[in-house]
């Protein structure tokens, strides 16, 4: 499966080339970043899950540490970009089709790596109690995403990580920010849940001429009524769906 799936990368992204000149901060490391890179795509096309279970799929791979370090080290904007790139191909080739008849974009917040034990300077933590009724500190990673949902399949434009002391919104905003900027014609209509319900992203897509849809509960009226005085949304609309307000 993972030779078919890099022949089809190869073939129609050319996903080896754009990857070949990615580094990461390793020293005289042995095993070249685009190796792991490409690792971490099967492993991720597999759904494999974990490391460990790629490790154990794959014969001939980076070994579980080498792929930890170099991801670790990996230059973001270079991956981003790759990504970018990848999205232009495919909506050329009409690979991409819209919902409905709308380009939508999906922003939500994922937690991965959940541990009691190994953490690092990016992890954030709370405080949980053991069966014996001790508390003990949970540290986990979390991060949110950008969607592109489309009529077959959806695929992911780009992630922002909530950093330990922010929230959400914080980190989302800087990904809207960026998306907005990148992807500037991918997307017409963004929908988030009730966090998201905030003026500072709203009126952020407004200024990139976005539809948003947010969850609108009746006990936080503060952006419809502000959206309505100021005129930032056009002829806005609200409608019930079983207890619930969408706006868009």
């Amino acid at each position: 499966m993972f030779k078919k799936a890099l022949r089809y990368s190869r073939k129609h992204f050319d996903l080896p080339r754009r990857l070949k000149d990615i580094t990461d901060k390793r020293i005289r490391a042995r095993i070249s970043t685009a190796e792991v890179a490409i690792a971490i795509f099967s492993l991720q096309l597999a759904n494999l899950g974990s490391l460990n279970n790629y490790a154990q799929s794959s014969v001939s791979s980076p070994s579980v540490s080498t792929i930890a370090r170099s991801a670790d080290g990996m230059d973001i904007d270079y991956l981003r970009n790759v990504n970018l790139q990848i999205y232009k191909k495919a909506r050329k080739k009409k690979m991409l089709s819209a919902y409905q008849g709308e380009w939508i974009g999906i922003v939500d917040g994922k937690e991965i790596t959940t541990s009691d034990y190994c953490k690092c300077s990016h992890c954030k933590k709370r405080k949980l109690r053991d069966k014996e009724g001790r508390l003990k500190y949970q540290y986990y990673h979390q991060f949110t995403a950008f969607i592109l949902a489309c009529k077959d399949f959806s695929i992911t434009l780009d992630i922002e990580p909530i950093l330990p002391g922010e929230g959400e919104q914080i980190s989302a905003y800087r990904l809207l920010e960026r998306v907005c900027n990148n992807y500037p014609k991918a997307f017409s209509l963004v929908i988030g849940d009730g966090l998201y319900l905030n003026q500072k992203i709203f009126k952020l897509l407004e200024a990139h001429h976005k539809k948003t849809i947010a969850v609108l509960k009746e006990e936080r009226r503060q952006l419809f009524e502000e959206a309505n005085r100021l005129s930032l949304l056009s002829e806005p609309k609200v409608y019930r769906q079983k207890k619930t307000y969408y706006k868009v």
